[in-house]
């Protein structure tokens, strides 16, 4: 009898072994979306919460992506009338019920707010809908949120308060993504290794070949660079024109020796 359950449980370890592992979902079409928000931001604020009168806040956001590719965390600090403030956020979307989902915190409440709804097809404009109680009106109030991307740098929000068919703008925000400031008038001297191919020349990212957002700029057809690093797809080049940035590798052009 010993043998015969020691024989059953070496087929049943056996069978669990042979078992592929679970598979882990992996991020899709809409965390790639939220990859461009991601970066620093400076923003300036509107809120138009009091009748008659305008409420102005300028601040910083940190915006990253979470290990993993799901979730865009961002840190806001600025100060308002004097005030300083803090607000956390939490963006994502979950897969098994197609809808996007945020969090928001801050400084000036113990309120958490949750909003969940879609994007457009292009990522560029994110739609959420949700509830929180409002402490200075000590009501719930319902929350529509637009956030909407408008180049690879700037980006806008409107908040709005929704009774029943009316919605009220409360909050309105710029924001302008912080890009290192790049001197085009210096001049590189060479040796140059490669030249940018092409009939368009080829885009570039600066914080790394972030292709869920939109690039930086582009280099112009015929531009000469300096090949820093190979990564695959992607290499870091330093153009003679001072720029040090990720691009495809299939726009680059061996310059001949003569």
């Amino acid at each position: 009898m010993k043998k015969l359950f020691a024989l059953l449980a070496c087929l049943v370890l056996s069978a669990l072994m042979a078992q592929e592992p679970p598979k882990m979902e992996k991020p899709g079409e809409h965390h790639q979306h939220l990859k461009m928000m991601a970066g620093t931001w400076d923003f300036k604020s509107k809120f138009h919460t009091v009748p008659g009168q305008i409420v102005e806040m300028n601040g910083v956001e940190v915006a990253r992506m979470q290990p993993g590719g799901f979730w865009l965390i961002s840190d806001f600090t600025g100060n308002i009338t004097g005030m300083p403030f803090h607000g956390h956020a939490v963006m994502g979307y979950e897969a098994h019920k197609k809808k996007y989902i945020g969090t928001w915190t801050d400084s000036f409440g113990s309120v958490l707010v949750t909003t969940t709804g879609t994007c457009s097809k292009d990522g560029k404009v994110t739609t959420l809908i949700g509830k929180g109680y409002d402490p200075m009106q000590k009501r719930e109030i319902t929350y529509k949120q637009i956030y909407r991307i408008k180049d690879a740098n700037t980006r806008t929000y409107h908040m709005y308060d929704v009774q029943g068919k009316n919605e009220k703008l409360i909050m309105e925000s710029v924001s302008k993504r912080r890009v290192r400031k790049l001197n085009l008038n210096t001049k590189i001297k060479g040796p140059f290794t490669h030249e940018i191919d092409g009939t368009f020349g080829a885009t570039y990212y600066l914080g790394g070949p972030q292709q869920a957002r939109p690039p930086e700029g582009r280099f112009k057809p015929g531009t000469r660079i300096r090949l820093v690093r190979n990564a695959g797809s992607y290499c870091v080049v330093q153009s003679e024109t001072g720029i040090t940035a990720h691009v495809a590798t299939s726009a680059l052009k061996l310059i001949k020796k003569h």
